[in-house]
């Protein structure tokens, strides 16, 4: 892809290109090896964010609320959700639900996913969610590329789309929103499209994308040139054996659709499928197989250990004691979520949106949450006065304020001091026009560092700031910059590692590692019971082809514990998985095989 980019940008050099792509993993992958190309063509993007981007430059166009303005995890989780659910009279998870089919509904341009919910109840939810939203303000990620889509759709006029040639990579992990998207864009704006994917690996059927997006791209572009990468520079010889014996069993996969192959000059590969007699000692030996491969010279930053699902640790948990029993350390690529839900990290990050939009009506709603004994008679307070006169949180909030609170909850004199507070300190602090030299993280932490008002962050947080500013770039506001602090994070502490990562197979999507160790492997849980079996063997795929040199399948005969519950909880005794019967591997005692590998 590289290579061609940049043969068309030497062809013609007036050729205006936008890159884009599925994950932001992706994105940083391809921004690194396209970095001279980069220079002319501008950053890669994803979907979202290209999106934001054209609707942020034609306001009004979008039908959200503006500035458009992202609800995160810990405010969707901690905010939006329970108090939508308690507004709309329902529970949180039927609230959580309801978005899902919502979202769904986005993504397949359609609104016939329905779950089994009362319509009484789907009613009440979307008039209650409305209300809501326009209270405090917020958009939900999801709604991005159709409101793109849909503004696409009404205007033939939308600056921001200006260019000759869009370059699509993983293009299997297109939803029938985005492609549309990328239709209107060829439509309207004439511009060429090239799509580079792999439908093998196309595994997000949670937000309705399907390999025949990318099967069927040739009718959807007429007159269309095909070009196949029939070779994989990856994986060893033996990997990519065992992995396209795993794919090609697919009923549903085009019978002419060729497989990968190696070079000749390829790597064998070390390949094993190994079984254990309990989960816990599973863990064991994936600690111990972790211990060996760096004691032969693999990095354990080069180390993957990936799991079908890991809800609540359920199989990570025990691998994590056993890593740390041997004394290898390993990271925890989740750890951004958890450390942005840290109460200092989570009022310093609000304080912050306050500074750029002192009526971000989500900030101050998360920001009064955070302060002790601050409960619903005052959040009920304000939000009713807001729902009725049409306003936002924030103006109700900062009009009631400005009044002294009449007739407020006994809470209201907390609420005023911190109010004071923020209200002062960002009226004494302006925000420089232009990125500083040193970048936003730098500045907004020389920012902490002389405000009394603000907490302090955690280590970690100051250190992902500085780590920030070397992937914005100097176009990015500090509103940008903000907004763009869980995403990048949680990237980067995907890719950037110092110790073993333990991860899904799907989170493990756009990565390469010199070893991958897969745990879990056994019926029950590869396939996950009651879903899509081509779509399980696509996931196993993926994790399978992350691997360069040594690709190593463990299962438990017996599990017990968490791990029991998390696939089919009625096996007791179990068998590995169907998916590599029959295949080039054969399963094999895994104690045995350490002791062997350590002794060979």
């Amino acid at each position: 892809m590289v290579a061609l980019l940049d043969r068309l940008l030497a062809e013609d050099e007036d050729l205006r290109v936008r890159m884009l792509t599925f994950t932001r993993a992706a994105t940083a992958e391809l921004a690194q090896k396209a970095a001279l190309a980069c220079e002319r063509a501008g950053q890669p993007r994803t979907v979202h964010s290209f999106a934001i981007s054209v609707l942020l430059r034609n306001p009004g166009v979008s039908r959200l609320p503006e500035p458009i303005r992202i609800a995160d995890s810990w405010e969707l989780k901690t905010v939006v959700r329970p108090t939508l659910a308690r507004g709309a009279g329902l529970t949180v998870n039927k609230v959580k639900e309801l978005i899902q089919e919502m979202s769904a509904n986005w993504e397949s341009l359609t609104d016939e996913v329905r779950g089994e919910i009362p319509e009484v109840e789907r009613t009440r939810f979307l008039g209650a969610w409305m209300e809501h939203r326009r209270v405090l303000g917020y958009t939900l990620l999801s709604e991005l590329p159709y409101a793109l889509h849909r503004a696409l759709s009404d205007n033939d006029d939308l600056d921001g789309i200006d260019f000759d040639l869009l370059l699509v990579d993983e293009y299997q992990d297109l939803n029938a929103c985005d492609l549309g998207i990328l239709h209107l864009l060829s439509d309207k704006g004439g511009c060429k499209v090239i799509g580079i994917g792999d439908d093998d690996q196309s595994i997000y059927s949670w937000r309705k994308a399907d390999p025949a997006g990318i099967r069927r791209f040739g009718s959807d572009y007429p007159g269309f040139d095909d070009y196949t990468l029939s070779v994989t520079l990856r994986c060893g010889k033996r990997i990519i054996e065992w992995a396209n014996f795993v794919i090609q069993a697919d009923p549903r996969r085009p019978a002419d659709r060729a497989c990968l192959d190696s070079l000749p000059e390829s790597p064998e590969g070390e390949v094993a499928l190994l079984r254990f007699a309990r989960n816990v000692s599973e863990a064991k030996g994936i600690a111990r197989l972790t211990a060996a491969l760096v004691a032969d010279g693999v990095a354990e930053r080069d180390i993957l250990i990936l799991t079908r699902t890991d809800h609540n640790g359920a199989f990570s948990a025990p691998i994590k004691k056993a890593l740390a029993e041997a004394g290898v350390p390993c990271s925890d690529p989740g750890y951004v979520v958890a450390m942005l839900a840290e109460p200092a990290n989570r009022e310093l990050l609000e304080a912050l949106r306050l500074l750029v939009n002192r009526d971000d009506s989500l900030a101050w709603r998360a920001t009064l949450q955070l302060l002790p004994k601050v409960g619903d008679s005052f959040f009920d307070y304000i939000y009713k006065r807001a729902a009725a006169n049409g306003e936002t949180f924030a103006t109700s909030l900062r009009a009631m304020f400005d009044a002294g609170f009449p007739d407020g909850p006994s809470s209201s004199g907390r609420v005023t001091t911190r109010m004071t507070a923020l209200l002062d300190w960002i009226g004494q602090t302006p925000i420089p026009d232009v990125r500083p030299d040193a970048g936003w993280g730098a500045w907004l932490l020389d920012l902490t560092d002389h405000a009394d008002v603000l907490p302090e962050p955690s280590q970690r947080f100051r250190e992902l700031l500085v780590m920030l500013d070397s992937l914005t770039t100097e176009e990015d506001s500090l509103n940008r910059f903000l907004a763009l602090v869980e995403p990048l994070g949680k990237d980067l502490a995907q890719s950037v590692s110092d110790g073993v990562r333990i991860m899904t197979m799907g989170g493990s999507k756009g990565l390469t590692a010199e070893a991958v160790i897969i745990a879990g492997c056994e019926d029950g849980v590869v396939p996950r019971p009651g879903s899509d079996l081509s779509e399980e063997r696509r996931i196993l795929y993926v994790g399978m082809t992350r691997a360069r040199r040594h690709l190593l399948c463990t299962w438990a005969e017996r599990r017990q514990g968490p791990s029991a519950r998390a696939g089919d909880a009625t096996l007791e005794r179990r068998r590995y998985c169907d998916f590599f019967r029959g295949g080039p591997v054969a399963s094999q005692d895994g104690n045995q095989y350490i002791q062997n590998r350590g002794s060979a």
